[in-house]
């Protein structure tokens, strides 16, 4: 892992996630790179445009970035550098991410326990865009080390070719423990798969790992249960254009998508998986 990249409206979620993001750019050697992105709705940007205020503002922004970066690099030793940009995040995002070599995109939530919602946000339009591993870290979670990795896994998604690029370095920069979970949700089916772990064994071959299966109809809850047993730090998950991982999320009449997970999440695209 080379290059982490941090989105950030200064907020105390995406604050909590830059120091999470740091800490991993720590351990990995990686550089970390604050992304801002600048709006102001179209009556400010006419009502300011012949005042210099829209540049005094940027500059306000930028003198802020350099401060976080500067801190960030005293505080972990790590080298950070910042972009800012004007107009739409995603837009940005997508541009920056298709130019720039992005190993890792991670992104703060605000958290409302039990469960964090996403308001169809920045970080929603994010998973929809899927150009990157994404990590969500919710406020409350604070990076105290990942010991322990669950892999939520859907064999049937794996390429024959695929060597699971994102999840073995999220391993083993943490040295951390693999669980693979393999949820049971029909009657029929039977443990241990052992289709699946034969494809899956050459993938994990040299880090520490463990099958685990729980039996549950519902997905989600079975998926939830097994994080819980595992005592896991992160929760690994693939999405796929239609499948498995919008087994676990819910669209509420409000628009609210909502995840009832409190664990960072690591996404990543089936077409990245490898």
């Amino acid at each position: 892992m080379k290059s982490i990249l941090v989105p950030t409206d200064f907020s105390e979620p995406a604050n909590n996630a830059t120091h999470y993001a740091a800490e991993l750019a720590r351990i990995s050697g990686a550089k970390l790179t604050l992304f801002h992105v600048f709006k102001l709705s179209i009556h400010a940007s006419n009502a300011l445009a012949n005042t210099g205020t829209i540049d005094k503002l940027m500059a306000q922004h930028k003198s802020e970035l350099n401060k976080i970066a500067l801190d960030l690099h005293s505080k972990y030793g790590i080298a950070v550098d910042f972009e800012i940009r004007q107009n739409d995040t995603i837009e940005n995002l997508k541009e920056y991410t298709s130019d720039h070599r992005v190993d890792l995109v991670v992104m703060g939530i605000q958290n409302n326990l039990p469960e964090y919602k996403w308001f169809g946000n920045t970080t929603t339009s994010a998973i929809q865009l899927m150009q990157f591993p994404l990590l969500v870290v919710p406020d409350t979670s604070k990076y105290k080390g990942i010991k322990k990795i669950t892999y939520a896994c859907d064999a049937q998604y794996i390429k024959e070719n695929c060597e699971l690029t994102t999840l073995r370095n999220m391993v083993k920069i943490n040295a951390a423990k693999l669980d693979v979970l393999h949820v049971l949700n029909k009657e029929n089916e039977r443990e241990p798969d052992q289709q699946m772990e034969e494809k899956l064994k050459p993938l994990l071959k040299d880090l520490d790992y463990q099958f685990q299966y729980v039996r549950n109809k519902n997905i989600q809850q079975g998926i939830l249960d097994g994080t819980t047993e595992n005592h896991a730090d992160l929760l690994v998950m693939v999405h796929h254009r239609m499948g498995f991982f919008e087994s676990l999320i819910k669209n509420s009449n409000s628009g609210t998508m909502t995840v009832s997970t409190t664990l960072p999440l690591l996404v990543i695209s089936n077409e990245q998986l490898c």
